[in-house]
C-alpha cells in the first residue's frame, strides 16, 4: 500500500500536487506526510519510517500500535483524495503525457505555436526519462514542425537524429510486445519451456538498449510471470526470484516507466501485477504470512470505492483473499470476506453461484471445529452435497471435485459417519489427490482409529500425530500444509 501511494503521488503533475496541498492546508499532519513522500527516494518505504516523520514528538509517549492505527487512517485519507483527483473528462481515456500532447496540439491548431513548442520540449524530456517511446516520435515531429513555422531550421538537425532514434526504440518496444503475445500462446499450448527463442529475443533487446531500463524491466517481468505460472514452478523458483528481484530494483529506481503496455493508470496496473506475482511466489514457497500481507494490500485497493483497479474485482480475487486468510489462520477475516463475496455475487445477479460462498464457509467451519462461529453445520453439509452434484456434471469450477470430496469427508468425521468418510476419500479423485500429498494413508489410519475406538484410541491418535508432524517437516506445497494443519488441529481436539 505504501508503494502504491508513493507511485500514485509521483504520477501527479504540478497542478494536481498544488491542489492536494491546498486541500489539506489546515491539516499539518497530512502536510508532513506529503512532505515525507516528496523527500523519500524509497517507493516501498517502511511504515515505521513514515510514522517517525509524521509523529516525531509522540514516539515513546504514545504506544506504537496507536501511532500505527493513526497512520493507516491518515494514509487512507490521502489515498482517497488522490483517487478523487482524477479528471473526469479525457483522463479516463488518456495518460497524463497524452493529455499534455493533446493540449499542445490544440494550441498549435489555435495558432499559439510558441507556447505549444515549449510544452512539447518539456514533454519530450519527460518521455525520454520515462521511456515512453509511444509518444516520442509524434512529440519530436511536432517540435520540428514548430521550428519550421518560425524558420528555426538550424535547431532541427539534432531533432532529426533523435526522431530516428525514437522511431527505432518504438519499433523495438513493439517487438517486445509481439514476443510477449507469442509467449502467452506458447505457454498456454505447450508450456513456457518452449518459449526460449522469444525470451532470448527480449533479452537481446534489453542488452541492446541498456540505457533504457524499460526493455530489461519487460524481460524480467515476463520471465518471472510465466515461469512462476508454469507447472514445474518449484524447480524454477530460484530463477523466478532472480527476475523478481531484478524487476523490483529497476521499478523502484524508475517507478514511472511503463512495461509492454503504455495506458491510462499504467503505474497502478503494473503495481498490481507485480503484487500478484509476489503473492504467487510467496505462496509457492509456503511463505503464507508474506503472501497475506501483499494480498491484503492489493485486495484493499481493488475493493475500495472508485478504485482504478475495480476491473479486477472478480470472484477469483475474493477467493484468493479467503485462501490467504485461511492459510494464516485468520478465520474471522475469512468469514467476513466470504460474506463480501456473496454480496458481490448478489449485486451482479449471480445468485446461482452463492453456493460457492457456502462451500467456502464449510471450509472455514472444518478448519475451526469445534468453534462453529455461529455457522449451521447441517446447512453447510447440504450445500457441499449440492456442490458435489454440480461438480459431477462440470468440474470446471473454483473448488475442484477432489478438494470438495476431502472437505466433505472432514465434515462427515465430525458427525462420526466414519464409513462414508472413508468411502469418499477412497474414490479415485479423492485418493489420487491425497496420495499426491502423501496423506492418503494418514487419513485412512485416522478413520480406522476412530472406527475401532477402544482403550488404546488416544495412544494411537498420539502416535499418528507424531507421524503427521514428521510429514509436516517435509511438506513443500500449500495443500500439504493446509491438510497437515487440519489433521493436527483435529487430533488435538480428539485428545482433549
Amino acid at each position: 500500500m505504501n508503494q502504491y501511494l508513493y507511485d500514485s503521488f509521483r504520477k501527479l503533475n504540478g497542478t494536481r500536487k498544488s491542489e492536494l496541498l491546498n486541500k489539506f492546508r489546515n491539516s499539518p499532519t497530512v502536510i508532513k506526510f506529503i512532505g515525507f513522500i516528496e523527500k523519500t527516494n524509497t517507493p516501498d518505504f517502511k511504515t515505521a519510517s513514515a510514522i517517525e516523520a509524521v509523529y516525531p514528538g509522540e514516539k515513546g509517549i504514545v504506544s506504537y500500535n496507536i501511532l500505527e492505527n493513526r497512520y493507516f487512517k491518515l494514509r487512507k485519507k490521502v489515498l482517497d483524495e488522490l483517487g478523487s483527483h482524477r479528471h473526469t473528462d479525457h483522463s479516463a481515456l488518456h495518460t497524463e503525457e497524452e493529455l499534455r500532447l493533446l493540449s499542445a496540439r490544440e494550441l498549435i491548431a489555435s495558432g499559439n505555436k510558441e507556447t505549444a513548442c515549449r510544452m512539447l520540449v518539456e514533454l519530450e524530456k519527460i518521455c525520454w526519462e520515462r521511456n515512453i517511446f509511444e509518444l516520442l516520435p509524434v512529440v519530436i515531429d511536432q517540435v520540428i514542425f514548430c521550428n519550421q513555422a518560425f524558420n528555426r531550421l538550424e535547431k532541427n538537425k539534432e531533432l532529426y537524429a533523435r526522431l530516428e532514434k525514437a522511431i527505432m526504440l518504438l519499433k523495438d518496444i513493439q517487438l517486445c510486445g509481439l514476443s510477449t503475445r507469442k509467449i502467452y500462446e506458447i505457454n498456454f499450448t505447450k508450456g513456457i519451456a518452449h518459449a526460449g527463442n522469444e525470451l532470448k529475443q527480449m533479452r537481446a533487446l534489453a542488452s541492446k538498449h541498456k540505457s533504457y531500463p524499460r526493455f530489461l524491466m519487460c524481460y524480467h517481468h515476463v520471465s518471472a510471470y510465466y515461469k512462476l505460472g508454469s507447472k514445474d514452478n518449484t524447480s524454477q523458483l530460484q530463477v523466478v526470484s532472480r527476475h523478481l528481484s531484478g524487476f523490483k530494483k529497476l521499478q523502484a529506481k524508475h517507478p514511472l516507466v511503463p512495461l509492454m503496455n503504455y495506458k491510462v493508470n499504467y503505474v497502478q496496473h503494473q503495481h498490481m501485477h507485480f503484487s500478484q506475482m509476489s503473492i504467487s511466489f510467496h505462496f509457492a514457497r509456503c511463505e503464507f504470512e508474506e503472501a497475506y500481507r501483499v494480498m491484503k494490500d492489493m485486495y484493499d485497493l481493488i475493493v475500495s470505492e472508485d478504485s482504478v483497479l475495480k476491473m479486477y474485482r472478480t470472484e477469483a480475487v475474493f477467493y484468493n483473499m479467503i485462501t490467504s486468510e485461511c492459510m494464516t489462520r485468520r478465520f474471522q477475516e475469512a468469514l467476513e470476506t466470504v460474506n463480501d463475496l456473496m454480496d458481490y455475487l448478489r449485486s451482479n445477479n449471480c445468485t446461482d453461484k452463492l453456493i460457492l460462498g457456502n462451500v467456502l464457509k464449510a471450509r472455514i467451519y472444518s478448519e475451526t471445529y469445534p468453534n462453529t462461529m455461529k455457522m449451521d453445520p447441517g446447512f453447510l453439509n447440504s450445500q457441499v452435497d449440492e456442490y458435489l452434484k454440480i461438480l459431477k456434471k462440470n468440474n470446471n469450477t473454483m473448488i475442484s471435485l477432489d478438494q470438495t470430496l476431502v472437505l466433505k469427508a472432514k465434515l462427515l468425521l465430525y458427525s462420526e459417519n466414519f464409513q462414508k468418510a472413508l468411502r469418499l476419500i477412497s474414490l479415485p479423485e479423492g485418493r489420487s489427490y491425497l496420495e499426491a500429498l502423501k496423506l492418503y494413508s494418514v487419513f485412512c489410519e485416522l478413520i480406522r482409529i476412530l472406527q475401532t475406538g477402544g482403550t488404546q484410541r488416544n495412544s494411537k491418535l498420539a502416535e499418528l500425530n507424531k507421524t503427521v508432524q514428521l510429514i509436516g517437516h517435509k511438506a513443500s506445497t500449500p495443500a500439504e500444509y493446509m491438510h497437515i494443519h487440519w489433521l493436527q488441529h483435529y487430533i488435538k481436539h480428539l485428545l482433549r
